[in-house]
């Protein structure tokens, strides 16, 4: 009965000392560190358009550039094994101008080729995320889940679009027809007007007696040529004129004659 109690008190002594090395084992174990999550974008990155911040384009980061796509790169610092590497991280945009995000974009490791939203996780000289946005969104947010103890990630570059976006496409532009311009205005030569020729008025010399007077009414006389009445041929013919000149100068002396006749015979009587 007696051993019975030593091995029982020894068997109790045992099994105390035993928890009493596992609770100091358990003491000083490391726990295991779980993914972060919610860890903020850095605040000095955002809000940004990918036109508006600093380029780069890479093949193996997102490509690029492409025509109305901007490429997204997200990085996060220090060492891998400290600060951990990216499991997701969810970006939020502003896609209709107006400050506020309206779409928020996943993005996570092992994304297919050609995918929709074009967004992969990999790993390059420190972890990193890229994501393919249609152009002209604005970045105004992000977090993400890590493996580390990192406090923020940041915004390392852009690849900004070429081209014009598709969703804002504005309607065409009318151009106004050109203005035709008129040709220049010929001016024609002045006209030459030729001097106009003065008719001299005639000047009334009646004053001076110089003024040749005009013949009025028809003559009576005939001018027919009346044949000579002697027998001579010598003697020159006597013209219509003449002759008429002679006849009256006879009537007139014989007018004359008879007058001083009646006279000399009115003394007589008287």
């Amino acid at each position: 009965m007696q051993i019975n109690r030593y091995f029982r008190a020894a068997t109790a002594a045992a099994l105390g000392g035993c928890a009493s090395l596992a609770c100091a084992a358990a003491a000083f174990a490391v726990p295991a560190v779980p993914p972060a999550a919610g860890v903020p974008i850095n605040p000095g990155n955002v809000p940004t358009t990918a036109a508006d911040y600093e380029h780069e384009c890479s093949g193996n980061l997102g490509g690029g550039p492409y025509p109305g796509k901007d490429v997204w790169v997200f990085n996060l610092p220090g060492n891998a094994d400290k600060t951990g590497v990216f499991t997701a991280i969810t970006a939020t945009f502003d896609t209709d101008g107006d400050g506020a995000g309206d779409k928020s974009v996943v993005i996570e490791a092992g994304a297919e080729a050609g995918a929709e939203d074009g967004d992969d996780i990999v790993f390059v000289g420190h972890s990193k995320a890229y994501v393919v946005t249609t152009a002209g969104w604005t970045l105004v947010g992000a977090t993400a889940t890590i493996t580390g103890r990192a406090d923020q990630f940041v915004l390392t570059h852009t690849c900004a679009a070429t081209g014009t976006p598709p969703t804002t496409t504005a309607p065409p532009t009318t151009t106004a027809p050109p203005t035709t311009t008129a040709p220049p205005t010929t001016t024609a030569p002045p006209t030459t007007t030729p001097p106009t020729e003065t008719t001299p008025t005639p000047t009334d010399d009646t004053a001076t007696g110089d003024s040749t007077p005009t013949p009025t009414g028809t003559p009576t006389e005939s001018l027919t040529p009346v044949a000579e009445t002697g027998t001579g041929g010598g003697g020159l013919p006597l013209t219509g004129a003449a002759a008429g000149s002679i006849a009256a100068l006879g009537v007139a002396l014989v007018g004359g004659g008879a007058t001083l006749l009646l006279r000399r015979r009115r003394r007589f009587v008287a």
